[in-house]
């Protein structure tokens, strides 16, 4: 089978925009063909957890595995026959200069030179160069954003969580995750970009990521909305109240209603979140410091030191205590009901329109 050219493996960071990148992917995965890159549909529509899940040794990660509809180490090993063998197939049909995969699970799971091996052995049965693209982000500033895909799973925790004990967490030790990398593919396959809006090519996250891409410049892409946007003060303090103890108070249906809190919340109620103390956010970055110097020395070296700057002004002076009033409180309800209400009346007019047609 003749390999593409060049295979990009996007792997994240966590909060860095990766839904956004993989909506634009799945948007323009036609015109994206045309100009000789596959986005391929094997590993997913979009999100593509496939590729974490192939490198897996066992399937004890039991949320990744979820995704891929495995549930015991046979039943990965079966998968990861069928899937490689899938990927190949659908390479080999398109026979595309260039392959693009997205998966952040590719950063935040595999952790080992074992796991990370058995994925680039893969990718390197499709392409004869692998690229590795990784956005990262001030770990306080990820670590705040990502309070709200907390409260989006089910956690009802008041503010974002700093804590560390033990090991640094791999999905904000940069560091660790480019020496994996770098172990792997070589040096001379990362691709590490700053998640910064004044660093970013335009000061966009596309143009960026289509610049990574080496993308023809000037084409007519459609560019989605953004997603996965945070929850405002207002969102998170809710859907905290709802998710604890949702399944005492609503039963086995708390799951399907609190995804369903989680998309109006997400409409109508997105914006800047609780946050965390100016100290708080200092002291868990400054975990980070040595990590961090040792990133920008390798792929910034003509950046200042610290890598993400020094700016703590965003943060309060003390943790954000911060709860609706009750007319506040009250008048979010009346507008969830009211959204709920429309959606409902939406439903009804679409049934008696199927039943009129099925009439005539």
């Amino acid at each position: 089978m003749a390999r593409a050219k060049i295979c990009y493996l996007h792997i994240g960071a966590e909060k860095t925009g990766s839904t956004s990148i993989q909506a634009f992917l799945r948007a323009n995965r036609h015109r994206l063909t045309g100009h000789g890159y596959l986005f391929p549909r094997t590993p997913g529509e979009d999100n593509q957890p496939a590729l974490a899940a192939y490198a897996m040794k066992d399937s004890s990660r039991r949320n990744l595995m979820a995704q891929v509809g495995v549930r015991s180490d046979a039943a990965l090993g079966r998968f990861q026959k069928e899937f490689s063998a899938d990927l190949l197939a659908e390479v080999a049909k398109t026979a595309p200069e260039r392959i693009v995969l997205t998966n952040e699970h590719c950063h935040s799971r595999i952790e080992t030179v074992e796991e990370l091996e058995r994925l680039a052995t893969l990718l390197h049965s499709v392409a004869d160069e692998v690229r590795v693209i990784f956005y990262i982000r001030r770990q306080d500033k990820a670590a705040t954003s990502l309070y709200s895909t907390a409260l989006k799973v089910g956690q009802w925790r008041k503010k974002p969580n700093l804590a560390i004990k033990g090991e640094l967490p791999i999905s904000f030790d940069y560091w660790r995750t480019c020496e994996l990398y770098a172990s792997v593919f070589g040096m001379q396959a990362m691709r590490v970009r700053l998640f910064d809006r004044d660093q970013l090519v335009g000061g966009d996250l596309i143009a960026d990521f289509c610049d990574a891409l080496e993308m023809p410049a000037g084409q007519d892409w459609i560019v989605p909305d953004s997603k996965n946007q945070s929850l405002g003060r207002l969102g998170q303090r809710f859907l905290a109240a709802f998710n604890q103890k949702r399944q005492d108070r609503f039963g086995e249906q708390s799951e399907h209603y609190r995804m369903a809190l989680v998309r109006m919340l997400d409409k109508h109620f997105s914006g800047k979140g609780i946050k965390p103390s100016q100290a708080a956010a200092k002291a868990f970055l400054s975990h980070f410091k040595a990590g961090n110097e040792k990133v920008r020395a390798t792929y910034f070296p003509d950046m200042p030191f610290p890598l993400f700057g020094d700016d703590f002004s965003m943060y309060p002076e003390k943790d954000d205590t911060w709860m609706p009033g009750v007319f506040m409180a009250f008048d979010a309800g009346a507008r969830l009901f009211v959204e709920q209400q429309k959606e409902i009346d939406r439903l009804k007019a679409e049934v008696a329109a199927l039943k009129a047609d099925d009439e005539s």
